[in-house]
């Protein structure tokens, strides 16, 4: 038989077929060999099993891929000057977002070569360095190293806690593994670059480029660079600010790994070293410039857009705030409240609550506090807004939020009415005592702030003094009726009540709302809504929303004019002449405001491109400011030095002049048309049909001096003619 018959089948007789030879020949298994075997195949099915559960029960609670392809890292929202100066950032996440094409390579670069050298070429995780990781952690018998990818600290910076445990590593790779086939590799360097915090209240590579060194990624040089991919790590151990020292040792770290990638050669490593840090001196949290103006527009924007996108969204919001002059009218408040303080002897001070908060005490802020705001009339911007003298102190808007008594500022209204009403600055009334008996049957007497009487004085010179007694004589002939609906129409919300104090400011507004009235007058009778914002754009500079101006006319040009003219004299001559010896010489008008026990001090006035309102007292109304504490004194000289700022030179344009005015010299004494022989006289403006037109009958020539022998009547037209022509 050949070698090839032992592997060829046997025929039998029956004519079947045998196997013969290790082809064709099965030999059964034995029974310990089959249970063996099923053993084995239980064991890897369980295996595959408990991994099949094992992946689904750590990826119930992770993100879908429809979640990971929607990742927007959380950014912060800007609110910026006029200018573009950024007032301040809200977020909860410090972060401007910053594409990769944006940063440098050797940045780019710098972080691989201390995190993730393999990253373009594993998928999420690096066995090779896992490894490698994992023999030198038995050769040192300790932790020496780690193994994470960037991917995998995206996705834990993404979706997953810190916390150092079994499941959070599984879950930690399972969406490593996700996140790589979702996005490019470029794409996830970008988020990773974004995304990672590295102290200071810093995420993301830009805003740590700028906390630490007050520049763009775009500009940093080579030292400066190495500093950032070692801050990660431990970013409050390496904070630079803080431990300059520890942060320096960990750059020099970085510069190694840098030389060891390519990034650098052994020449730049050496000249490197040498360099300082290159950290910027700064405090951290800004300076607090216009702390309450960006807190009220914190609130519109919550009121529209929500919290979300306010503190993640990363909006860029354009307002219409003027930063040198919320400058100087902070610094001015603060200044003169200080001298008042010092001046008065007040028991509760600023400085004496500063000292308490030292020593460990939780004193109230109850010290002398104060508002001011500037509104260009022509458009409602709001240029200034300081709610306050601190806003870490005392959180409470005193432009917006405070209702106060205005005082004399509010008879600004009841003239007004009276010149709509046909009444022109030259009319008489009588400051004499007067007693109302009231509808309760209490009888209301008021008195003026100088405690005297002056008889017949003119609507003009009872406004520049601001007498009480002519005011509430005034209102009681157009009545209160009239005063409300023009407040109203001005831009006083609310409510007025039709009692006879309400032509001394018995009742509640805002220094916002009063200031922004008066504006209407800057304007020539158009009222202007004052607005906060200009414009909101989203993250990726899209135009959310563009807030538009609102205009409308609600005085005649003639009566807004009349009485601009009136409030200039109360300047110029009345209670509001400090602005004048201060050094103000631009073309402007204004009222002082004092309430009955000196808790509110006012001043209120405007230039043809700038309305601004300066309010002064405790918040606690019951504690009075003083006696001779007016509004000239606590408010006249914060208002003064905004306008002096606001206009460079003292230089500022005049206001315009409508057509139907016309001029007339007119007797003070009388209010009539001035004769040669009357002693005090002043050109005078009314609107065209409500003219004088009667001689003055208290300053004439008498039958008697006509008869005299020794009067010259040629001298004395000389005389008057001279007295007329006087400069005034």
């Amino acid at each position: 038989m050949g070698p090839l018959s032992l592997y060829l089948p046997k025929v039998t007789s029956s004519g079947g077929m045998e196997p013969r030879g290790f082809l064709m020949r099965v030999r059964p298994m034995r029974k310990g060999e089959r249970i063996v075997l099923f053993a084995i195949l239980v064991m890897i099915a369980a295996v595959l099993g408990m991994a099949v559960a094992g992946y689904i029960w750590f990826s119930r609670d992770l993100p879908s891929m429809a979640r990971l392809e929607m990742i927007e890292p959380s950014l912060k929202t800007r609110i910026l000057a006029e200018d573009g100066t950024v007032l301040k950032e809200f977020y909860k996440q410090d972060r401007i977002l910053v594409p990769l094409e944006k940063i440098p390579v050797d940045l780019q670069r710098a972080f691989l070569a201390v995190e993730d050298r393999r990253f373009y070429d594993h998928s999420g995780i690096d066995f090779v360095r896992i490894f490698s990781a994992a023999w030198k952690d038995i050769v040192h018998w300790r932790i020496k190293e780690g193994a994470s990818t960037i991917t995998q600290q995206l996705s834990t910076d993404l979706f997953l806690t810190k916390e150092q445990t079994f499941a959070r590593k599984i879950k930690e790779i399972l969406l490593a593994f996700r996140i790589e086939k979702t996005y490019s590799k470029d794409e996830i360097l970008e988020m990773y670059l974004n995304q990672i915090y590295f102290g200071a209240g810093g995420y993301g590579i830009e805003a740590a480029s700028q906390r630490f060194f007050g520049k763009s990624v775009t500009e940093l040089e080579l030292h400066e660079i190495a500093l950032l991919p070692g801050l990660p790590k431990n970013p409050s151990g390496y904070n630079p600010f803080r431990n300059p020292e520890r942060a320096l040792t960990r750059r020099n770290t970085v510069l190694n790994a840098m030389e060891e990638f390519g990034v650098i050669d052994k020449k730049q490593l050496a000249e490197l070293k040498l360099k300082p840090l290159g950290v910027v001196d700064q405090e951290e949290g800004g300076d607090g410039l216009a702390d309450y103006f960006t807190e009220h527009v914190r609130q519109i924007l919550v009121d529209k857009y929500g919290d979300m996108a306010v503190y993640s969204g990363g909006l860029t919001v354009y307002t219409t705030l003027d930063p040198y002059l919320q400058k100087v009218a902070e610094d001015s408040m603060e200044t003169h409240l200080v001298r008042l303080e010092k001046s008065r002897g007040y028991r509760s001070t600023r400085a004496s609550y500063l000292r308490a908060v030292e020593a460990g005490g939780k004193p109230s802020p109850d010290y002398l506090q104060s508002g001011a705001v500037a509104i260009d009339p022509r458009n409602g911007h709001i240029k200034v807004m300081v709610g306050g003298r601190n806003f870490a102190e005392k959180k409470f808007n005193n432009v917006l939020q405070a209702k106060r008594q205005p005082g004399s500022a509010f008879k600004m209204f009841v003239y007004l009415a009276a010149l709509e009403n046909g009444y022109s600055p030259s009319d008489m009334l009588l400051d004499t005592p007067i007693v109302i008996e009231m509808p309760n049957g209490q009888v209301y007497k008021p008195r003026n702030y100088s405690e005297t009487f002056q008889g017949a004085v003119t609507l003009r010179y009872a406004l520049d003094e601001s007498i009480n007694i002519p005011s509430v004589k005034l209102l009681q002939k157009i009545g209160a009726p009239a005063v409300i609906n023009l407040a109203m129409r001005m831009g006083i919300s609310g409510p007025l009540m039709p009692y006879i104090s309400l032509a001394l400011g018995a009742q509640e507004v805002t220094l916002l709302e009063l200031t922004s009235a008066f504006g209407v007058l800057a304007t020539g009778g158009v009222r202007a809504e004052p607005m906060a914002i200009l414009k909101v754009e989203d993250s990726d500079g899209n135009v959310l929303e563009e807030f538009r101006e609102v205009r409308e006319e609600v005085l005649s040009p003639q009566v807004a004019y009349l009485m601009t003219d009136m409030l200039a004299s109360s300047i110029n001559e009345g209670t509001g002449d400090g602005a004048r010896s201060m050094g103000l010489r631009i073309p402007c008008a204004g009222k002082t405001g004092t309430t009955d026990n000196e808790g509110d001090g006012w001043f209120i006035g405007y230039s043809p491109d700038l309305a601004v309102g300066v309010w002064t007292g405790f918040s606690h109304r019951v504690i009075p400011m003083g006696r001779g504490m007016t509004g000239a004194r606590v408010s006249l000289p914060t208002w003064t030095n905004i306008m002096i700022a606001a206009h460079p030179g003292n230089t500022g344009p005049d206001f315009t002049r409508p057509e139907g005015l016309t001029e007339a010299i007119i007797c003070t004494e009388s209010g009539l048309l001035a004769t040669p022989y009357c002693r005090k006289v002043r050109r005078d403006l009314f609107i065209e049909g409500f003219e004088a037109t009667r001689e003055c009958d208290l300053h004439r020539v008498s039958a008697y001096d006509m008869l005299d022998p020794d009067k010259s009547f040629k001298d004395l037209d000389r005389e008057a003619s001279k007295e007329m022509n006087k400069p005034r």
